[in-house]
């Protein structure tokens, strides 16, 4: 009797054991199920945002076929604007870098409006008979201030939405002006790091957490139903695409690397960080040919790398930092079918001075000996 009893108690406690591990494994079931459901929540909830707040088609990467279609030889070439650092609502005090530079709302709007004139004078009017299958507009990030930092949210001269909403009137004033003078324009943006709301750079969902993101999808949303503009807004921090046979990367500079020197400045740092995404594209199969970059707020048009100056010009944090002036630049280039980029022109965005030393002069001079 006390066997059967023993031997009855064993067989409840195994019971138990059993009962207690598939319980438990239900609940890691249970468990892992939700886990998953709110990882596919999060993944698309940007897109489900983009769809039901702008009322855009799924995100595409694939940009628009003209600028790889093969042109004939009569084409000069596509020329590309690259607009970046913007840091519109920023304000630059002259009285705080010895009156080399104003920087508010008033002069950011009469600074953007040269950058889309001079450009569209650049390719019309200074290059002999062009011919063009269209024009490539980049959005190279740090298009607003953005609040990263406690004195350019006691200094800017707008809060961050009302910003990015007259930002996006002003780029599509400029974009509406450019398809009057080209049949087509493809868009490319990447976001910069003065555009996110969170206190650190973010590697995961990097997009969805900048202003600069937000802006581009509603210019985007203006022109959806308007054929000739194609926009490709990415959500990582990198954009690759083809201008007739050249491949380029478009980064906004911030993720290529720290450092630099008072001798060659951003170059190390955009060389190393180049160098690194060189290696990385090779690994994936897919080189490209020339990496395009702000940030650095120093224009440096190379053969192979392009890196781009700002709206903003010179404040005080170059000014404190000993750096030297540099005028509100914007690069522009023309990528011809066979060879590449053959010309680099910079896009002056201030107005000019008209002081003595601009009088007319003799056109070349040189020392007698």
């Amino acid at each position: 009797m006390a066997e059967e009893l023993e031997y009855t108690t064993t067989i409840i406690e195994v019971n138990e054991l059993e009962n207690e591990k598939e319980q438990s494994y239900k609940d890691e079931i249970t468990r892992l199920k939700r886990l998953l459901r709110e990882q596919y929540r999060e993944q698309n909830l940007a897109e489900e945002i983009r769809q039901k707040a702008f009322n855009l088609s799924r995100q595409s990467i694939d940009p628009p076929k003209w600028i790889s279609e093969k042109s004939e030889d009569k084409i000069s070439g596509t020329p590309t604007l690259f607009l970046s650092d913007w840091h519109w609502a920023e304000v630059v005090d002259p009285s705080e870098i010895s009156g080399k530079n104003q920087y508010n709302l008033e002069i950011a709007n009469e600074r953007a409006k040269l950058c889309f004139d001079r450009f569209i004078e650049v390719y019309h009017k200074h290059v002999s008979l062009p011919e063009y299958p269209g024009c490539v507009v980049i959005l190279g990030g740090d298009m607003v201030s953005g609040t990263i930092h406690d004195e350019l949210r006691e200094t800017n001269e707008m809060d961050i939405m009302p910003t990015v909403m007259d930002l996006s009137e002003v780029l599509i004033a400029g974009i509406k002006k450019l398809i009057l003078h080209f049949p087509k324009i493809a868009v490319f943006g990447v976001t910069g790091n003065h555009g996110r709301y969170t206190q650190n750079k973010r590697f995961k969902r990097r997009a969805y957490t900048s202003f600069d993101w937000f802006l581009y999808c509603m210019v985007e949303k203006y022109f959806q139903h308007d054929d000739r503009i194609k926009f490709v807004i990415p959500t990582g921090p990198d954009v690759m695409y083809k201008i007739h046979n050249t491949t380029y990367l478009l980064s906004h500079g911030d993720m290529l690397g720290r450092g630099g020197d008072g001798i060659i400045g951003m170059l190390g740092p955009v060389t190393r960080g180049d160098h690194r995404r060189r290696t990385r594209q090779m690994g994936l199969g897919d080189p490209y040919d020339v990496l395009i970059c702000g940030h650095w707020h120093q224009l440096a048009m190379l053969r192979s790398r392009i890196v781009n100056g700002s709206l903003k010009g010179y404040d005080e944090f170059a000014y404190t930092l000993g750096f030297p002036p540099e005028p509100p630049m914007q690069a522009s280039w023309l990528t011809h079918p066979k060879h590449g980029i053959t010309m680099q022109i910079p896009i002056f965005c201030d107005k000019v001075s008209h002081v003595e030393h601009y009088a007319p002069s003799k056109w070349v001079s040189w020392a007698k000996i």
